[in-house]
């Protein structure tokens, strides 16, 4: 089970995680559409439906979390934003793993939101395999604690704080050539 304030912190954060991520490759589509050509997962001739696709199941996700919050009786909707979140960021954790098992650690991941580049790595896997976990956390049932006044001058604090530490995660990972020379993960 999972108490009503952390359910709020994940759904909260992985909704904005989500619209964000959704919004930062639409703004920039023509370079996500290459970023993912890069990966030579995708036929060429469906590299652009594909990318439409991907920005348009992240928009989704984000949605259903926030219209759950919301909207109390929908919760199967943000059951379904959890668990589609965790297929989604699993795919691209298998996307990374099979373009650095082949050997091809020269692709942006596309993930950073500043369009920093971030050669893709070990670490971006463990990176979606905490937000995994995280999507999961978001199934759990909820207690019936009520939330409190407190709890509700927290959540915005808690939700930037968990948001601030996952840009500085995805600065680490763009900056880490610069962190440990010559280093290859």
């Amino acid at each position: 089970m999972i108490d009503p304030l952390a359910h709020w912190l994940v759904a909260l954060f992985l909704a904005g995680f989500f619209l964000a991520g959704g919004l930062h490759k639409f703004r920039d589509f023509e370079r996500f559409v290459s970023l993912l050509g890069k990966y030579d997962a995708v036929r060429p001739d469906l590299l652009a439906p594909a990318a439409g696709l991907v920005v348009a199941v992240e928009t989704t996700i984000g949605l259903a979390l926030l219209t759950s919050l919301l909207f109390p009786q929908l919760r199967m909707l943000g059951m379904g934003g959890f668990a589609a979140g965790a297929a989604l960021l699993f795919g691209y954790l298998l996307l990374m793993a099979y373009s650095l098992a082949r050997g091809n650690r020269e692709i942006d991941c596309g993930c950073s939101f500043r369009k920093q580049r971030s050669l893709i790595s070990a670490w971006h896997l463990c990176r979606n395999g905490v937000l995994i976990l995280i999507c999961l956390a978001g199934v759990l049932p909820v207690t019936a604690r009520e939330l409190q006044t407190i709890d509700w001058l927290h959540l915005p604090l808690m939700v930037l704080a968990a948001g601030m530490l996952y840009v500085l995660i995805d600065t680490l990972l763009a900056n880490r050539s610069y962190l440990t020379p010559n280093s290859t993960a």
